[in-house]
């Protein structure tokens, strides 16, 4: 009898404790339903398969899932990025033998006297719009409306890479020139990478002509003898990395709303992890060897000094005027058409009206390019007459985004979105046939 009893009273704990279990459950599964909810702007069991909000987070913080150093050194161009990274297999886009992400091997030879090759040169915004331009064609699409244009097949060469500015774009002119490639047009884009960049060379003492000290440092480190610190930093950032993309996995495959509110913030903390293991990472690469320009086997000279602003910014622009002098200058010579546009920015103050988005994602207080764009950017288009005047079809677009009410920018460095992109293109085809139309 008492067995009895005592068994019923068990039975009574355990539908007790079954019975709040489920009520606790219920009410985590509520919370982060509204979780999801709030972040989504969807509810999670009707959701979309759209991106989630943390990967976008991921994305536009920079962090690179499925390899950690994606560049490699180049004798000729400072660096350019490993063959066969980023490939996509549906659009046949891929890092091509020369280290540019394009649809072609280059020298590209023309198959019919109908193609005519554009090349563009540039940093990251200049490859965003080549690559854009073998996705969605707008380009094409805009220069084959005109007559001048219409019976023509546009093909797209990227001779941009993120990161590259002057002058790096006139030689990788004059590189592929030499191998025989043959152009019938050159888009450059820059200005940002020109004065952003350069002014943190300048603050690490780097000459203002060689490549980023943002991208080139870490590779001629690595190159270099890398000390057991840096080592094991590498080894964290790694295995930091295999842990985001479990996580964000195992995010694609959740039933339930509370294990995507679980992983989610999983995720976030492993994102926070990360960057203080790339801080942890840049200070141990200072630390072990504070002058890898000069003691390690890749060599990069060292300015005498860091140049004050006033000098500093001068020989920037004087640099990318001569650079863009040069290619104009080559082009000309081969009856090649060059135009050059300086690219638009977020940090550089216009007339743009920023919208709600764009304040939450595009503009960083913090961000290390605001005094380079800030201090450059007048004196690079103060040189502008003078290119115009040594024939150069020289563009500012640095205006086109002012009068587009919608969110153009999509992260807090450059770079565009598809509204910002369409844009661009407009006013690439629409300066174009100005000139092509002027010089009939």
């Amino acid at each position: 009898m008492k067995d009895a009893t005592a068994l019923k009273k068990s039975k009574n704990i355990l539908t007790l404790i079954a019975v709040n279990l489920a009520i606790a459950f219920i009410c985590l599964e509520a919370l982060s339903l509204a979780f999801y909810f709030v972040n989504q702007k969807q509810f999670f069991y009707t959701r979309t398969k759209a991106k989630e909000k943390v990967v976008e987070d991921i994305e536009r913080i920079g962090i690179r899932l499925n390899e950690s150093i994606v560049e490699r050194l180049h004798p000729f161009f400072g660096y350019v990025l490993k063959q066969g990274a980023f490939t996509n297999e549906k659009l046949k886009l891929k890092v091509n033998k020369h280290g540019f992400f394009s649809l072609y091997e280059y020298p590209f030879i023309k198959s019919n006297k109908k193609q005519f090759i554009v090349g563009v040169f540039g940093g990251s915004v200049a490859n965003n719009f080549a690559v854009d331009e073998y996705i969605n064609q707008r380009l094409s699409k805009k220069l084959q409306s005109y007559p001048e244009f219409a019976d023509r097949e546009i093909v797209i060469l990227n001779f941009g890479n993120g990161g590259y500015k002057q002058p790096q774009q006139l030689l990788i002119l004059n590189y592929f020139l030499a191998l025989g490639q043959e152009l019938d047009l050159v888009i450059n884009i820059d200005g940002f990478n020109e004065v952003a960049l350069s002014n943190l060379n300048n603050k690490a003492q780097i000459e203002l002509g060689m490549p980023s000290v943002q991208h080139i440092q870490p590779l001629t480190s690595l190159a270099s003898n890398v000390s057991p610190e840096v080592m094991s930093a590498i080894v964290q950032i790694n295995d930091n990395k295999k842990q985001l993309k479990a996580g964000i996995d195992k995010l694609q495959t959740c039933q339930i709303a509370l294990c995507h509110a679980v992983t989610s913030l999983r995720v976030k903390q492993l994102v926070s992890d990360y960057q203080q293991a790339i801080v942890k990472y840049d200070a141990q690469v200072k630390n072990s060897n504070s002058d890898t320009a000069n003691s390690g086997i890749v060599y990069i000279p060292k300015a005498d000094s860091v140049l004050p602003d006033s000098a500093a910014f001068e020989k920037m622009a004087s640099m990318w005027y001569e650079s863009s002098i040069g290619m104009n200058q080559i082009l000309s010579s081969r009856n090649i058409k060059y135009f050059h546009f300086i690219q638009p920015n977020q940090y550089y103050p216009t007339k743009r009206a920023f919208t709600a988005k764009e304040k939450e994602i595009a503009i960083s207080k913090d961000s290390p390019y605001i005094e380079g764009v800030t201090k450059g950017y007048p004196v690079l288009l103060s040189k502008v007459d003078d290119l115009q005047k040594a024939r150069v079809n020289v563009f500012s677009a640095v205006n086109i985004l002012d009068n587009t009410k919608e969110t153009v920018y999509k992260d807090a460095c450059c770079h565009y979105n598809s509204v910002g992109e369409e844009v661009l293109a407009n006013y690439v085809s629409s300066s174009i046939i100005k000139v092509v139309r002027k010089s009939k």
